[in-house]
């Protein structure tokens, strides 16, 4: 019997819902746990089906990494049409990057995974060019917006930065806040730490030391992310009360 022939869109179909099955899978155990074995314990396919769209399981954890940055970037993209200044439209791009991390909290760790050597050099060359277009994207649209603060006149950059650095700078920053704080455990430290309130503190205490206006001390930013939130983001603050992780508005 000749074997099952299936066109492009259907095995595009069926990748994306075993990227869907992998992302259920870290959310509900964590990164470490995924293999292609239980990928095809939870799935209606065989390892010789999975094994057709993964190389193996850092190249499932690469092509997790691209929906959700695809994912990212569409959020990103709304948070951008929010009718304010510049540092509230910045500020809105963080909004959405704390909803999303509510929403995925395990997920948020494969964006580093991702850009481990040991994950990328498993993984299939058209997969790595999905990332880096992927991650490109995501970063055009911030330096598009650190462009446009600068020629509004509410942000100089230092002398010789330049906007792929402010644009790291705010990512690390935001990231690494939620990161801690997400996998704090039994932290005494961390334990006061409070997702939303540090990741915007990092942010305040980022854009307010680049002189980018209004500074806080002008601006209800307080005010801009209940704006900001429920003006772009109603759908997602809404599931995350469902899920009893509610956006917390300080």
């Amino acid at each position: 019997m000749s074997p099952r022939v299936i066109t492009e869109s259907a095995f595009k179909m069926r990748e994306q819902e075993l990227v869907k099955l992998g992302r259920e899978l870290v959310e509900q155990n964590c990164i470490t746990t995924l293999t292609i074995d239980k990928l095809v314990a939870e799935s209606n396919y065989s390892k010789g089906t999975i094994y057709k769209h993964f190389l193996g399981k850092e190249d499932l954890l690469m092509a997790i990494c691209n929906t959700c940055v695809t994912e990212m970037q569409e959020m990103f993209s709304r948070a951008l049409t929010f009718k304010g200044n510049s540092r509230e439209r910045i500020l809105a791009v963080g909004v959405s990057y704390v909803i999303w991390a509510k929403l995925h909290p395990s997920q948020l760790f494969i964006i580093l995974s991702a850009h481990s050597p040991n994950v990328a050099s498993c993984c299939s060359e058209s997969r790595i060019e999905d990332h880096d277009l992927c991650e490109a994207n995501l970063i055009g649209l911030m330096n598009g917006e650190i462009a446009k603060a600068i020629e509004a006149g509410d942000l100089v950059l230092p002398e010789g930065m330049c906007f792929e650095q402010l644009t790291f700078a705010m990512w690390s920053s935001s990231w690494g806040a939620m990161a801690l704080i997400t996998a704090k455990g039994h932290s005494v430290k961390l334990e006061p730490m409070q997702l939303e309130r540090e990741s915007f503190t990092n942010t305040r205490l980022l854009l307010d030391g680049l002189n980018w206006k209004p500074l806080s001390k002008d601006w209800d930013y307080h005010q801009s992310i209940k704006n900001i939130a429920h003006e772009i983001f109603k759908p997602e603050i809404d599931a995350l009360k469902k899920m009893g992780n509610p956006f917390i508005f300080n």
